[in-house]
């Protein structure tokens, strides 16, 4: 029997009939949860990405060349910032998705059978416009987001190349600018995360009496 095998052996052995039940209705229903909770998400990141990138577009008009320049400074900054966010937080989300989905595949079998698991094979090419697909939506929207941090990245660039020159005397506003958009990346990454267990294995999140689900 495979480690994984075991494993899966080892949880299901964690409900009885009647608790696997109740915990496969609590899985899909949380599942679904956090699909309603992913496209609430997603609005709300366009919402404060295309506000930089409209308030970057208005400073282009701006006569004034040194208000123009810390215009669009700041508002590729903060762009590129929330752009980030929005690309961490959908990985977050398919973290959180994909928790529930191994929860349901492994508590259905005892209750309905493997019908969740159970996928149609659909063999139409991707180049058939008007055929269906097996295109992931979380996926597609993960990379969109990741492609957004780079516009904005891009615009950042452009802008310190265009309106600014690196020298030994530095400029206020730009200089903290980069180092606080910089900073604030870094403590999304480094603080942004959950706590971490073994990522082959589930595991159970530190409580008062809760430990890691044996592997032996």
């Amino acid at each position: 029997m495979t480690h994984e095998a075991k494993q899966d052996d080892t949880y299901q052995a964690a409900f009885s009939a009647k608790a696997a039940e109740k915990a496969l209705a609590v899985a899909l229903d949380v599942r679904k949860f956090e699909i309603d909770l992913y496209w609430k998400r997603a609005a709300y990141f366009w919402v404060f990405t295309g506000a930089a990138l409209a308030g970057h577009l208005a400073a282009l008009t701006e006569k004034d060349h040194h208000v123009r320049a810390q215009a669009m400074l700041l508002t590729s900054c903060v762009g590129f910032i929330f752009a980030f966010a929005w690309y961490l937080v959908n990985r977050a989300s398919k973290f959180w998705q994909s928790k529930w989905e191994a929860h349901v595949d492994l508590l259905e079998n005892e209750v309905n059978g493997p019908l969740y698991k159970t996928v149609l094979s659909d063999r139409t090419p991707w180049w058939k416009l008007n055929g269906a697909y097996q295109f992931s939506v979380s996926k597609i929207n993960q990379m969109l987001s990741l492609y957004v941090v780079i516009v904005f990245l891009g615009l950042v660039a452009n802008t310190g190349y265009s309106y600014y020159v690196f020298s030994r005397k530095w400029q206020i506003f730009p200089t903290a600018c980069l180092l606080i958009t910089g900073a604030a990346a870094v403590s999304l990454v480094k603080y942004g995360r959950t706590a971490v267990g073994d990522r082959s294995a589930f595991w159970r999140r530190r409580t008062t009496t809760a430990r890691k689900w044996p592997t032996q």
